[in-house]
């Protein structure tokens, strides 16, 4: 009776009842700055242009800038900028480099608890731009390279779901051999 009981609790429990699926992601890869990330949804939502040329200059510009790896959510008018810069930089440093490169309409940046990116140590920031973006970003050093993320919303959006999707869009980084 007490083997009974407990097979019947398991199977009250969901045992062997379907699971639910995960939502669908899209996997980009960048040959360019050696890292993969998963966004939500299918590729259909998403405009995807890869980075052009290295990211050399001193400014992050906007997203048409040919230095970046630049994903934008159709659905959501949010934008995904990526890139990395080889070159001896402590985290500090690096991270004052790329929140200095910010456009002149943009406020000062504003620093978040730290994290990671894939394991990596990573500071993260957030500025807005009288221009009506709210941007949300991290650096992090890999193998040689100073890498930076930058998760870019409309400021009508909620900050809190432009801060779920850099955690998730952070979460799913990962560095790739170059």
């Amino acid at each position: 009776m007490v083997l009974f009981t407990i097979a019947l609790a398991l199977l009250l429990s969901g045992c062997g009842a379907p699971t639910a699926k995960a939502p669908p992601t899209t996997t980009f890869v960048s040959k360019r700055y050696g890292y993969s990330i998963a966004l939500p949804g299918h590729s259909a939502r998403w405009y995807n242009r890869p980075a052009l040329a290295n990211w050399t200059s001193g400014s992050i510009g906007g997203i048409d800038s040919p230095g970046f790896d630049t994903f934008t959510d159709l659905k959501l008018s949010r934008n995904y900028l990526l890139a990395a810069v080889p070159g001896r930089w402590s985290l500090s440093r690096w991270t004052d480099f790329a929140m200095s490169a910010r456009s002149e309409i943009c406020g000062l940046p504003r620093s978040l608890p730290s994290s990671t990116l894939d394991g990596a140590r990573a500071r993260v920031f957030t500025w807005s731009c009288t221009d009506g973006y709210r941007i949300i970003g991290a650096t992090a050093l890999h193998a040689g390279r100073g890498y930076f993320m930058l998760v870019i919303s409309p400021i009508a959006d909620s900050r809190s779901a432009d801060l779920d999707a850099f955690q998730a869009t952070r979460r799913s980084f990962r560095f790739r051999h170059v």
